[in-house]
């Protein structure tokens, strides 16, 4: 299976599910941002808000897929299509690719108003989703 024509995307919205249905959303999301951080990396794939951004839809997902109050409702939504726009946010404009040097001259770091504002449009997205609603 892919997201957005890519299997990576596929593996980062699985996974980032999974780990939150085996335990708390925000280790979840902690592991998300250190692999991407680790990414950085001289050899590494570079930092990605594409693969956060699947990360933070997949744990979205599980998230309200397994709440009694959302489950039914989550259900008949993935019954009517079956687009991925559904339950994962769009990829456009997200920078990816990001080496050490570049992510810091960009965003500084995790904490940063930058950093905050992408991950902040990224949370936009997943609460306009149609399993959102």
């Amino acid at each position: 299976p892919a997201l957005a024509n890519r299997q990576d995307l596929s593996l980062h919205f699985i996974f980032s599910a999974a780990i939150k249905l085996m335990s708390e959303k925000g280790i979840s999301i902690a592991v998300g941002e250190f692999k991407e951080l680790m990414d950085r990396r001289q050899g590494g794939s570079g930092y990605s808000f594409v693969d956060l951004a699947a990360d933070l839809s997949g744990t979205h997902f599980a998230d309200i897929a397994v709440n009694p109050k959302h489950a039914q409702n989550v259900q008949q939504i993935m019954a009517s299509s079956n687009s991925e726009h559904l339950f994962m946010v769009s990829i456009e404009e997200l920078d990816e690719g990001l080496n050490k040097e570049a992510f810091s001259s960009k965003y500084t770091g995790v904490d940063s108003p930058e950093y905050q504002q992408v991950v902040s449009e990224i949370n936009k997205r997943i609460s306009n989703l149609p399993i959102s609603q």
